[in-house]
């Protein structure tokens, strides 16, 4: 199971251009290796919002400017990595999720 964490900016909505349903993509704030500089620098990364999630647009919506950690599928199209929502495809605060986490750790000891 991955995760993706980053701050959630917006959420994109157009037609697919192959079957004109709508797809909904959101935008994260992210960073990446840039190989001329030699550093990380600040990106955008699109998810794609699984059909069976879009009723949870608007949750998302709700998180806008907010970290978040939501549960992602890769696909590998042409060398490309592209990421979608996964499982419940319901976002998880990242505060929130880090607490789980600690108790969880705490208890293991």
């Amino acid at each position: 199971m991955h995760y993706f964490q980053a701050k959630l900016l917006k959420a994109d909505s157009k037609p697919d251009q192959k079957t004109g349903r709508i797809t909904h993509r959101l935008i994260f704030k992210s960073q990446r290796f840039d190989r001329g500089l030699e550093e990380m620098v600040d990106c955008s990364q699109p998810i794609k919002l699984e059909e069976e999630h879009h009723h949870l647009l608007d949750t998302y919506l709700n998180y806008r400017g907010r970290d978040l950690c939501i549960p992602i599928a890769l696909t590998a199209v042409d060398g490309n990595v592209y990421f979608k929502t996964a499982q419940d495809g319901k976002p998880r605060d990242l505060l929130e999720k880090l607490s789980v986490n600690q108790k969880s750790l705490e208890s293991k000891a």
